[in-house]
């Protein structure tokens, strides 16, 4: 793994980003232990009266399902600055490190189950301008089929595709964080914020809303399950909020085809040793029964 050596690592990025200038040398670097993906730190630079965040790329740690790029969380809140729904980006560098981003500090909550506030949050991102430079991912039943078959082959397993009642609205193309789960939600005193934004693309709104439903991003990022009145509740407020009934209407027709998707993913991750996800794929083929 690149990043073993996670003290030599963390002095070495620190050196590199008090060269350039962004931060002073008597900064405190304290590492943060909740992401998943990439080492990040916490960085309190009395000396520019700043506290910020700085996250170093992990390529290792991307997933079929989850890109980890740093150049598209960039772009992304390159895109989103002054909008209140990210961080504020202050630098961005290549180095013989990796990709790194330097940003500002959020203080706030984490998200504790509010259904109404980010369904609306969502249907604002959506709303947003598509910035340029970002992928645009395909989102058709096919697509999404490959993707499940590629993980499930590469897993040595096997999972019968489920029954669909066919019928979906046409997708439109929308800004898409990609991983809208709830150990990436921060509730602040004038909304929510998205954090982590590794994995935006441009692409169908129904693939945000099936990652935020999904059970296993639920309960592996520190929540529970959705009841079924809670998912109710979110397409219900999320159609009220970004004035398209459309997106929920696709993603029902969908929905079992997203279920069999991340419980195919839990097989591609249970396989390489995470056996979190081992539960997970119960929870994806409860959710896949009730859908």
């Amino acid at each position: 793994m690149p990043f073993r050596d996670e003290q030599k690592t963390g002095d070495a990025l620190r050196a590199l980003w008090v060269a350039s200038g962004h931060i002073s040398a008597s900064a405190h670097w304290t590492p943060l232990l909740g992401g998943r993906s990439n080492p990040i730190w916490r960085v309190s630079d009395r000396e520019g009266g700043r506290d910020l965040v700085c996250k170093l790329y992990d390529p290792a740690a991307a997933t079929p399902l989850f890109v980890n790029d740093g150049t598209r969380e960039a772009i992304a809140l390159s895109a989103l600055a002054g909008r209140s729904l990210a961080p504020r980006l202050l630098a961005f560098q290549q180095s013989a490190l990796g990709t790194s981003l330097l940003y500002e500090h959020l203080d706030g909550q984490p998200w504790r189950g509010e259904i109404a506030d980010i369904a609306q949050t969502m249907a604002r991102l959506h709303a947003q301008p598509l910035p340029e430079g970002l992928p645009e991912r395909s989102d058709a039943p096919d697509a999404l089929t490959v993707e499940g078959q590629n993980m499930l082959r590469e897993a040595g397993a096997t999972l019968p595709l489920p029954s669909m009642a066919g019928g979906a609205p046409a997708a439109r193309k929308v800004f898409l964080h990609g991983d809208i789960v709830p150990g990436n939600i921060l509730v602040q005193p004038d909304g929510l914020r998205l954090i982590d934004w590794q994995c935006p693309a441009i692409g169908d709104p129904a693939e945000d809303v099936a990652i935020f439903l999904s059970p296993t991003m639920q309960v592996l990022y520190g929540h529970r399950a959705l009841t079924p009145a809670e998912k109710q509740d979110f397409l219900a407020t999320y159609a009220s909020a970004s004035g398209r009934p459309d997106v929920a209407t696709r993603y029902l027709a969908l929905e079992p085809l997203f279920h069999w998707r991340m419980a195919a993913y839990c097989k591609w991750k249970a396989a390489r040793g995470d056996t979190a996800y081992l539960q997970a794929f119960d929870l994806e083929l409860a959710g896949l029964e009730q859908g």
